[in-house]
């Protein structure tokens, strides 16, 4: 068993998942968060299909609450490894942020862009004849915000994250409405 403290205030994230027929991350998209053996530590598992999420997101948590611990203390290979096995498994595409990676392990999902730099990661896929999501525009005024701005945002204050996952989202379905993507996602995170 595995110390996982619930995530902190210092940790921010948000995702999407979009597609012709939905735009409910919930319906396809898993996120769990929490401080790992001292480490601020991020998962998310994408399931194409609805039901596959039904199925499995009990297991993923177990394995998050459980077996995570020992996962993020091992090295590179031992930790994609076991990222293949768990995304076979559980049938998904599977990422975790952990010590300022990001680790991916599921089908096809090379075929992503990736853009990570602590504090601030971003992590968008895209499936579609879209040349590029204009998104690079956004991460470096959030980076640029985030430089100056206090470490812990207050409570009664929206993330800078969320702001911009809101933009990403447009701009994803806007090009999902001009049938150029099938679908897309992507992940945001802060982690101070």
């Amino acid at each position: 068993m595995t110390a996982i403290q619930a995530a902190a205030k210092n940790m921010n994230h948000t995702e999407s998942y979009i597609d012709h027929e939905s735009v409910d991350s919930n319906l396809h998209m898993v996120s769990l968060a929490g401080n790992v053996e001292g480490k601020d530590t991020f998962v998310w598992a994408v399931w194409e299909d609805r039901k596959l999420l039904t199925e499995y997101q009990e297991r993923l948590r177990a394995w998050f609450l459980n077996e995570m611990g020992t996962v993020t203390g091992q090295g590179e290979t031992e930790i994609l490894k076991e990222l293949v096995r768990v995304s076979s498994g559980l049938k998904c595409r599977l990422y975790l942020y952990c010590d300022q990676k990001l680790y991916r392990a599921g089908d096809r999902v090379e075929e992503g862009e990736y853009i990570i730099e602590p504090p601030l990661g971003a992590s968008v896929h895209k499936e579609g004849q879209a040349m590029s999501l204009p998104l690079q525009k956004e991460l470096e005024q959030m980076k640029k915000e985030l430089a100056e701005m206090p470490s812990c945002v207050s409570e009664g204050e929206m993330p800078e994250i969320r702001t911009l996952g809101n933009i990403w989202q447009r701009n994803i379905m806007d090009c999902i409405a001009q049938d150029s993507l099938s679908y897309a996602y992507f992940m945001l995170w802060e982690a101070r």
